[in-house]
């Protein structure tokens, strides 16, 4: 498969994977940080929050700009924001600072149309079923690659030089994956014919509207037990910063796995694979403190990252690549809202009873029900169906100054 992946996602997952690297060093190391600088349980579920939403204030505008000048430039300016905000979070003294510098480095997410719409751009035959959802799966697969070590490497770091050092190391990641993304070839979609009327387009797709629906509905479910794990293990379970940082590089393993799983399965059969190994892994979190048995719980819920990369890649082929970055700018902004709502309601949950589990309870309630919607005849149709209009598979790409077309 790797084979049949052109340069420019080959690049792509090289610069993928040193973001990932670089992110996962202190991604799931956030919570305890602003605990560390005095944020109680319940501010650090409100930071969250605020985290969560302003992942989602730029994917509609910067998917817009996707349309329009590409999706290049746009994941440069994101990575640049992200180093940006890794920078205020490292020389941060108070949890109100760390917690701004956080927030801006969730402004990447404006990057992530951008890098679906350029996987996508570089993909051939995107006609052959399942061949798009094999191309994502591959490419992104260099994310969980990253993290299969990273958390570990986290830990390890910040039980000896504090969680500061893991984000002055992570500032050096990010500046290296945006020179390799420099060097790649800027690939644009080829401009319709007619005048664009991109929310017109895109609020009478029918398939499009109703994956924008559904598909937040279930980060809510997903998200409940799953924002204040590192909180519950640290606080009620005992465990040390290494120990959580190596369970997130077993989660990664989960991740490669259910990547794989994306790309082999009917998108209809991978759903409802991908949302019962999240409920057993929540389940299992919840009921054993055996650190053997929640690894293999962490390995199912690595099921999680999988599930927006079926659901973005069932989003990009619903419409056509020059109403692309919108239409996942939306259902990105849509799903950081639900993260952000599914975040801070899991730390007013957290607190409710002594013993920290109401998160993980509402969660396993959730899940069936987000399945069984997607088992029924009548949305199951709509999810899984072909596209509403033609997929294109033409992009207009500028290198050296140059302009050519290329088929991709």
């Amino acid at each position: 498969m790797f084979k049949a992946i052109n340069r420019n996602n080959r690049g792509f997952m090289l610069a993928n994977f040193l973001f990932a690297l670089s992110y996962g060093l202190w991604m799931h190391l956030r919570q305890l940080h602003l605990g560390d600088l005095g944020a109680t349980p319940l501010e650090v579920g409100a930071v969250l929050g605020v985290i969560s939403l302003a992942g989602g204030i730029l994917p509609i505008p910067a998917g817009v700009l996707t349309d329009r000048i590409g999706p290049k430039r746009v994941m440069l300016a994101a990575w640049l924001l992200a180093a940006l905000g890794t920078l205020v979070a490292a020389v941060a003294t108070t949890w109100h600072a760390a917690g701004v510098g956080f927030a801006v480095f969730m402004l990447v997410i404006g990057a992530n149309p951008a890098t679906v719409s350029y996987v996508l751009l570089n993909t051939k035959d995107q006609q052959v079923e399942n061949e798009a959802e094999r191309v994502m799966a591959t490419v992104f697969a260099s994310w969980p690659a990253a993290m299969v070590f990273a958390p570990a490497l986290g830990g390890v770091i910040a039980d000896t030089l504090g969680i500061g050092a893991d984000l002055w190391l992570g500032l050096l990641g990010f500046i290296a994956s945006l020179l390799i993304l420099m060097r790649l070839d800027d690939v644009r979609p080829e401009a319709p014919a007619k005048a664009r009327q991109d929310w017109r387009v895109v609020r009478s797709n029918q398939r499009y509207l109703t994956l924008a629906i559904f598909y937040p509905l279930v980060v809510i479910a997903l998200y409940l037990g799953y924002a204040l794990v590192p909180t519950y293990l640290e606080s009620v379970r005992g465990y040390s910063v290494g120990v959580i940082g190596t369970l997130f590089s077993v989660l990664s393993v989960g991740s490669l796995a259910a990547n794989y799983v994306v790309g082999i399965l009917r998108p209809r059969l991978s759903f409802a694979v991908l949302i019962v190994a999240v409920w057993l892994g929540t389940l299992a979190i919840w009921q054993t403190g055996n650190l053997v048995l929640v690894g293999v719980a962490f390995t199912l819920i690595g099921a999680t990252s999988s599930m927006w990369l079926l659901a973005q890649t069932a989003v990009g082929e619903s419409v056509s690549p020059s109403q692309r970055g919108l239409a996942l700018g939306i259902t990105e902004s849509l799903a950081y809202g639900a993260i952000a709502l599914a975040s801070w309601a899991a730390g007013l949950l957290y607190e409710y009873t002594p013993a920290h589990d109401l998160p993980f309870i509402v969660g396993l309630i959730a899940m069936p029900v987000m399945l069984a919607i997607w088992l029924l005849p009548r949305w199951g149709g709509v999810l899984t169906e072909g596209a509403d209009g033609d997929i294109y598979a033409t992009a207009s790409v500028n290198t050296s100054g140059a302009s050519k077309r290329q088929q991709t």
